[in-house]
């Protein structure tokens, strides 16, 4: 098997590029910053790893051979790709990759429509959203950030509140017709989302039915999931408020009746606390933060204590 031939140093293709262009090794070593002698050096040393001359040395005079000419072609279109290139990789800007971990309501209904807005902002940062319901751990995933819902704030300095949430119950209107109370819901079909298997039954034992059965339990993967199955009146889903509102929009599932708001929770942002400084974490945190406002701002949220008043 013939052996491979290795190029000779970059060194001493840069000196004989030069060299060939000024017919000068003094020329060449200003330009290289070099002495006359190390570019002569590295010459012999390029013309002994082709095995030809490349320059035909003359006592006032230096001109390039044959090989030396059809060679001086070659290097001097390979210097001009190299500095086209790298001119091409310096004038385009460094992009980034955030890495974001999100349940699916709240990427459905508040991440994801607002998305285009940060990109907008920040082009130079490109985001990769995973819906995923299972616990965090910044030890072994591949995230930056992660945003969930629950019962007790998280501890540490990486963690931050973006929302409070309360229980609210959704179903089709036809279903919503026959139920006026908690003890209505023993007639009907309960939806469970599986990342919360102890959703119904927490909440039923905070209202004081902890031994309410229901006619039937329907699991879906997904609170989004549970509430297109409810929509397509399947049952009673379980879901939060004020997303739930989103999710109503435009939509036929109405509130068999109102709850009171205990149980409540909150989505909460994390990151590990040493990401703190990286720019793409700290300006979608003060980005998110931002946009939360701005949907309390422009979401009719209702009191459940007022509307049990009712």
């Amino acid at each position: 098997m013939p052996r491979r031939s290795e190029l000779p140093p970059l060194t001493s293709l840069h000196a004989f590029h030069h060299a060939a262009k000024t017919l000068s090794f003094k020329q060449a070593a200003e330009a290289l910053n070099l002495t006359p002698s190390a570019v002569s050096h590295r010459i012999k040393a390029l013309e002994h790893a082709l095995g030809t001359p490349l320059f035909r040395r003359q006592t006032r005079a230096l001109a390039l051979t044959e090989a030396g000419s059809a060679y001086k072609t070659t290097v001097d279109s390979v210097f001009a790709d190299l500095v086209t290139a790298t001119a091409e990789l310096k004038a385009k800007p460094e992009v980034t990759v955030l890495r974001l971990s999100v349940l699916p309501l709240f990427a459905s209904a508040i991440l994801i429509p607002r998305l285009p807005k940060f990109r907008k902002k920040y082009p130079r940062i490109d985001v990769s959203v995973s819906t995923e319901s299972s616990v965090v751990d910044f030890r072994t995933d591949d995230i930056d950030m992660g945003i969930r819902n629950m019962r007790i704030a998280p501890t540490g300095p990486g963690s931050v509140k973006l929302l409070d949430t309360k229980p609210v119950l959704l179903c089709a209107k036809e279903i919503a017709d026959n139920i006026k109370s908690i003890d209505d819901l023993k007639r009907h079909t309960l939806i469970h989302c599986t990342p919360r298997p102890n959703g119904w039954r927490d909440w039923l034992t905070q209202q004081g039915f902890a031994d309410l059965k229901p006619a039937n339990d329907l699991w879906v993967d997904t609170i989004p999931g549970g509430l297109e199955a409810a929509l397509l009146g399947q049952g009673i889903a379980l879901s939060l408020s004020p997303l739930a509102e989103h999710a109503l929009a435009g939509s036929q599932l109405v509130e068999p009746f109102p709850t009171d708001g205990r149980g409540g929770t909150a989505y909460y942002l994390a990151h590990r606390p040493e990401d703190a400084a990286l720019e793409k974490v700290r300006v979608f945190k003060d980005w998110i933060l931002a946009e939360m406002k701005d949907f309390l701002a422009n979401t009719e949220i209702r009191d459940p204590l007022a509307a049990a008043a009712e």
